[in-house]
C-alpha cells in the first residue's frame, strides 16, 4: 500500500463517522438548516459522499471541497456551535490525512 493510499484508508473511518454525525444533525436541526438555506446542498453532498464512500480518492478530489465549505458554513451558525464538536474534529482529521488546508468561506 502506498503512503497516500494509507492516509486515504485512515480518512475513510473519519468520513464514516462524519457522515453519521451530519445525518443526525440534518434530522435534529432540519428547520434551522432549511431556514439558513443549507439543508438542500448539505443533503445532496452528504448523499453523494455516502454513495462513493468506499472510493476515498474520488471523495477527496470531487466532493470533499464542497463538503468542507458546508461544514465551515455550519460552524458559523451560532445555534449550532455546541453541536458541531465531533463534526469539526472529524473534518479536521480528514483535512490532515488527505492533505488539504482548512478552507475559508
Amino acid at each position: 500500500m502506498k503512503p497516500a493510499e494509507r492516509e486515504l484508508e485512515e480518512a475513510r473511518g473519519y468520513l464514516f463517522d462524519l457522515l453519521d454525525q451530519l445525518n443526525e444533525l440534518m434530522v435534529r436541526e432540519e428547520a434551522l438548516l432549511s431556514s439558513k438555506g443549507i439543508l438542500p446542498r448539505l443533503s445532496l453532498i452528504v448523499s453523494l459522499v455516502t454513495m462513493h464512500r468506499y472510493q476515498m480518492d474520488l471523495v477527496a478530489k470531487n466532493y470533499w471541497p464542497q463538503l468542507d465549505v458546508l461544514i465551515s458554513q455550519l460552524s458559523q451558525i451560532p445555534e449550532l456551535k455546541d453541536k458541531l464538536r465531533e463534526i469539526l474534529a472529524d473534518a479536521e482529521a480528514i483535512r490532515a490525512l488527505i492533505g488539504v488546508s482548512k478552507r475559508v468561506s
